[in-house]
């Protein structure tokens, strides 16, 4: 398998994603961010205004909010624009077709364990990845909807190898901590995660 190889494999598992950007006076506003806020992230989500708060004892929550109670000025106002997001090499080689399934086995190694598919590498590939990635590609995203959630040092099972779970929002792109919103189709609720590198 070669980089053209391995980016060909990768086409099926796309994503299209939205990435917030700093509104102009012409564009719809979907999203509002202040990352000092105790409410850092306000979003139009399936027409109903959401908020990423924080509580005193650190934790993070994705709930309803009545907008007109936040003082909007404090915010940069948010549009979105599309973008291709690609999948990482891990997640290609979890998801991957027969050919990818054959490379793993060929290197000794189990699709579902993190730890052996990280330790083959193709950097041209990662590099690849890198260039399409809201995380890396990050001049001027302030969050993004959708696509393929990073894989993380804390993570021994990556959370989207988890059916019951969506993948909704990376909130916080240029600094840290950065927080996932996940959503659980089986509790029907919002799963807000902390991350660090």
């Amino acid at each position: 398998m070669n980089i053209p190889n391995f980016i060909e494999k990768a086409k099926p598992f796309v994503r299209q994603a939205e990435v917030f950007v700093e509104a102009s006076e012409t564009d719809e506003i979907v999203a509002y961010s202040n990352e000092n806020e105790a409410i850092s992230f306000i979003v139009n989500h399936n027409n109903q205004w959401m908020a990423l708060s924080e509580n005193n004892d650190f934790e993070y929550f994705f709930e309803p909010i009545d907008v007109s109670t936040v003082d909007l000025k404090n915010y940069t106002a948010l549009t979105t624009k599309n973008q291709l997001v690609y999948p990482n090499f891990e997640h290609l080689l979890h998801f991957g077709d027969e050919e990818i399934q054959d490379f793993v086995k060929q290197n000794d190694c189990d699709k579902d364990d993190l730890f052996d598919l990280q330790s083959i590498h193709d950097e041209g590939y990662i590099d690849f990845w890198m260039d399409h990635h809201p995380m890396y590609n990050n001049d001027g995203v302030y969050s993004y909807k959708g696509g393929w959630a990073m894989i993380w040092p804390d993570d021994d099972i990556p959370m989207q190898w988890d059916e019951n779970l969506e993948f909704v929002y990376q909130v916080g792109v240029q600094n840290e901590p950065f927080i996932e919103i996940y959503y659980s189709k089986s509790d029907k609720n919002f799963i807000c995660v902390e991350r660090n590198t």
